[in-house]
């Protein structure tokens, strides 16, 4: 399996870097900067660029059987990276006939997920939507990049992202989950990796917990 990771060098990227050699993956990261990763291996490439680049994006994804994208944004990030980010791997999937993605969002940072949650719930998410109002719109508008990508698919949003150890064991799928949810970013780049080699979840948008 051929996969390349965007977002590779970020604290679940990491992890999806070392769960997928693991398995036997030949991986290619592409990162901002490659000094941030300090996995060596004979299966890991480590290609240095900029997700804006449309040249750059495309040399990583070029000849890949799946495409990953872990980005994470924070308030000192360019407006809208993410959603622009993921556009520009899109396009670039397109061009090289690369079918398969899969996207980490964030918890119900969509419409289509925001339905499955309860009044409770929703007020919550409402509530992170207006304190982290920019990153929230991004991880919005990166969800409908996705679903509106005509690729196959799979969006995976979790809640509170933890350091802890991988567990293995993992609630996924349509559910109600609690405002105390949480997972290790371990975990995540596991369901990810699984995910990959199952496909679960087509064109589909998943949540996810311990």
């Amino acid at each position: 399996m051929k996969i390349a990771i965007f977002g590779a060098s970020g604290s679940t990227g990491l992890r999806l870097i070392e769960q997928a050699i693991e398995r036997g993956y030949s991986v290619t990261a592409f990162v901002r900067d490659s000094k941030r990763i300090t996995i060596h291996h004979d299966h890991l490439t480590i290609l240095e660029g900029s997700v804006f680049n449309t040249h750059e994006v495309e040399l990583a994804i070029q000849g890949q059987d799946a495409v990953i994208v872990a980005l994470g944004a924070n308030s000192s990030s360019p407006a809208d990276i993410c959603a622009k980010a993921t556009l520009n791997i899109v396009n670039g999937m397109k061009k090289h006939q690369v079918k398969r993605i899969i996207v980490l969002t964030g918890f119900g940072t969509s419409p289509a997920s925001r339905r499955q949650l309860g009044c409770v719930m929703r007020i919550v998410v409402k509530t992170i939507s207006l304190l982290m109002y920019r990153e929230f719109t991004d991880k919005e508008k990166q969800d409908e990049v996705v679903r509106q990508s005509g690729l196959i698919w799979t969006i995976v949003q979790p809640p509170k992202l933890t350091d802890g150890p991988k567990k293995g064991e993992f609630k996924h799928g349509s559910f109600q989950p609690s405002m105390l949810a949480q997972i290790s970013r371990s975990d995540v780049a596991t369901f990810m990796l699984d995910e990959v080699e199952h496909s679960r979840y087509l064109n589909q948008s998943t949540y996810l917990h311990n």
